[in-house]
């Protein structure tokens, strides 16, 4: 938790790990909060862990922001931006402003790798968080040299054989928890002159796993 600034309280980051038995046994009072549309979505994802990460993130994601509204999670209407971060929409349905003096949802984000799912929340302030299991990425130089500022490729480059592929991927998800506080996609059009840069944290996760958290 980024300590609290002139913008309200810290950001709140959840964690949530497959191999924990208390975890597991979530997968079955959050999987009954879905909504038929995200079944379907589960139903198709064949990948091995696929279902089981999408059905914690999403579950978890409804359970927290109902609690957040004082509403039934099973009954909270969520979509996509754009670039397919999820966003909550009023339950009159889309393009329909909150009402006045209501509660007005948190900003918030999900990402998952292996077997961790991490959410992130703030209330006022969009948020954007990135996960990634450390594993072998063969073709990580010439992504870093597409993607990351000359430098980050540069200190990546600098470290030992075997340090980069990790240090690649951490600097990674700085990268995409960044583009997800704003909104954007990796190849979307860039930030329009004079926008502020998002605020990016690294975490300290599990062994083997590296993320990030940024607030725009």
């Amino acid at each position: 938790m980024p300590p609290a600034g002139s913008d309200g309280p810290p950001l709140l980051l959840l964690l949530l790990d497959r191999r924990d038995p208390d975890v597991r046994a979530l997968v079955t009072p959050l999987g009954d909060l879905l909504n038929e549309g995200e079944r379907q979505r589960l139903e198709r994802l064949r990948g091995e862990g696929d279902g089981e990460r999408f059905l914690l993130g999403r579950g978890a994601l409804r359970l927290i922001l109902g609690s957040w509204l004082g509403c039934d999670p099973a009954g909270l209407v969520l979509g996509a931006g754009p670039h397919g971060k999820p966003e909550l929409l009023p339950l009159s349905g889309p393009g329909t402003p909150w009402p006045e003096g209501g509660e007005l949802p948190p900003h918030f984000n999900v990402s998952h790798s292996g077997d961790l799912i991490l959410l992130g929340f703030h209330p006022r302030r969009p948020v954007g968080v990135d996960v990634e299991r450390c594993r072998p990425v063969p073709e990580w130089e010439s992504i870093a040299r597409r993607c990351l500022p000359p430098g980050e490729w540069d200190a990546i480059r600098s470290l030992p054989q075997e340090q980069r592929e990790q240090a690649f991927l951490a600097a990674w998800c700085r990268l995409e928890a960044g583009l997800k506080a704003r909104g954007m996609g990796l190849f979307g059009p860039p930030p329009a002159p004079g926008d502020p840069e998002p605020e990016v944290w690294p975490l300290v996760l599990p062994q083997g796993y590296v993320g990030a958290a940024a607030l725009a």
